[in-house]
């Protein structure tokens, strides 16, 4: 998607796009889309050979990104942060060894020491990028509090347990505590499937608890401005684990960067969040949009969906608020309704036998987090949240000021795709969805690095569909709820 989108930037100043490679990289990752490949019931020698293709593409896809970043921002003493999303991001960004501050085209930064290298907050616009210079420091007031037991914002204030699980979490902004019991409550089962080890997740797991005992240690490793952050180590049964609890300035998100040593058979891990927030249904991302699934047993095919997959995102929402546990990597989730609220239930690592003896074990690194907001769903940034925790920063040291490719003028409208057009014609193709299942009238505005003689829609396969009214650079799309729209550009 990277290569792709700054491929697309770069093209107006001479970048070639390399067609061939990533039409063969990108078959790599449709032959490993195998349905026992994904869901790890495949043998061992299947994903030594699908990481081996996973690791080809990701090296010739950063490839790409960089040749093409790096046409868009020349060689100089400067630093080009870039952002894919379509919306503005304030991203976090580690600067060069030797520089000790920085400035972007509105003034200084903030900075932060983080683990001996110094950070910077940068906002970048909307499918575009934003160019920073070597500067001096820039002191700042420190909005955030942390302590061994508690981190805190303008925003939310958690506090923790000797255990590292969370033993509230206040909204500061509503006056409200959500937590209605131990959040980031780890827990271990025994997972025994009646027939297939890989495949099922039996409804009686919670039947067999595995106790979890061993004490923490916790400790304060990072205090702001701009990001503060606690480290809790402890081991889970015969498992060592990392966890770095995160909360930065002016955010609502409190992130959960954890590292195991999974040394676990026949043992499954899910993470709780129980809050105070009532629904029957649960809100459950998959692509281009949600689904919402029950959150209580009371008819036999409610009772079935006891576990049930997710995207990025799983939320329980009321009519004005709403709760959400966000992930980079798992995709298995439930959640249980009581007097008291929901629960969503997170499931973190399974540890078959068969038909791979040493499936999941090993090292495991990944991150998920909480985030609330008041308000209607429609107005929370759980989706832009969502995209947030998954789409990694690009940078290239260079100089290339600061430029954007497009906006849309309507935040539930996603922009998932920039790329050039299979047909090697130099034409651009655009894919963008609603995201909130709502009829939703959209402007979407083009800059100078795409092509903007016409614009046309287009089919998935990219065929014509229908001519676009494009003015002065303008398109005025109209999107039915969870409608994907194709748009190819040409000059």
């Amino acid at each position: 998607r990277e290569a792709e989108m700054w491929s697309v930037a770069a093209a107006s100043k001479g970048f070639a796009f390399p067609a061939d490679t990533m039409d063969e990289m990108w078959k790599l990752v449709l032959l490993n889309q195998f349905h026992d490949i994904i869901p790890g019931s495949s043998i061992q020698r299947v994903y030594e050979e699908a990481e081996a293709d996973y690791a080809k593409v990701l090296a010739a896809a950063a490839e790409v990104t960089v040749s093409a970043t790096a046409t868009l921002a020349p060689s100089a003493d400067a630093l080009t942060v870039f952002n894919s999303l379509s919306w503005p991001r304030k991203i976090l960004v580690p600067l060069p060894s030797e520089w000790y501050g920085a400035q972007d085209e509105n003034g200084l930064l903030t900075t932060q020491n983080i683990d001996g290298t110094i950070w910077v907050e940068v906002t970048v616009p909307a499918c575009g990028w934003t160019t920073i210079h070597e500067e001096d420091p820039l002191a700042m007031a420190n909005p955030l509090t942390v302590t061994q037991n508690a981190l805190e914002n303008e925003f939310v204030k958690v506090e923790l347990d000797e255990w590292g699980q969370i033993t509230s979490i206040y909204d500061k902004e509503s006056g409200r505590e959500l937590a209605t019991g131990p959040c980031n409550q780890l827990k271990m089962y025994k997972d025994i499937p009646t027939n297939w080890d890989a495949w099922d997740l039996d409804s009686m797991y919670e039947e067999t608890p595995v106790p979890l005992q061993s004490p923490a240690t916790i400790t304060v490793t990072d205090i702001g401005p701009l990001v503060a952050r606690i480290q809790v180590r402890r081991t889970l049964n015969h498992s060592p684990m990392t966890q770095t609890i995160s909360l930065r300035a002016g955010s609502r998100r409190v992130d959960f960067h954890t590292v195991i040593d999974w040394n676990e058979s026949h043992k499954l891990l899910k993470v709780n969040f129980p809050v105070g927030i009532y629904n029957t249904e649960a809100l459950h991302e998959i692509q281009f949009g949600h689904l919402a699934r029950p959150t209580h047993k009371s008819r036999p095919f409610d009772a079935d969906r006891f576990e049930v997959s997710a995207h990025k995102w799983s939320a329980v929402t009321e009519g004005n608020r709403g709760f959400a546990v966000l992930n980079d990597s798992k995709y298995g989730v439930n959640v249980v309704s009581s007097p008291a609220g929901n629960s969503i239930n997170l499931t973190l690592l399974k540890s078959a036998l068969a038909p791979d003896m040493y499936a999941d074990k090993g090292r495991q690194e990944f991150t998920y987090a909480i985030y609330a907001w008041n308000g209607p769903f429609f107005e929370s940034s759980v989706v832009q949240e969502g995209y947030d925790l998954n789409v990694a920063t690009t940078t290239a040291q260079g100089e290339a000021g600061q430029g954007s490719l497009l906006s849309v003028d309507a935040p539930n409208v996603i922009v998932e795709t920039v790329k050039p057009a299979e047909d090697g014609s130099g034409d651009v193709v655009l894919r963008l969805y609603e995201s909130m299942r709502t009829a939703t009238r959209c402007t979407l505005t083009l800059s100078e690095f795409l092509p903007a003689g016409k614009a046309a829609e287009t089919d998935m396969l990219e065929e014509h569909k229908a001519d676009l009214d494009l003015q002065d650079g303008k398109l005025a799309l109209d999107f039915g709820p969870f409608e994907i729209k194709t748009i190819r550009l040409s000059k």
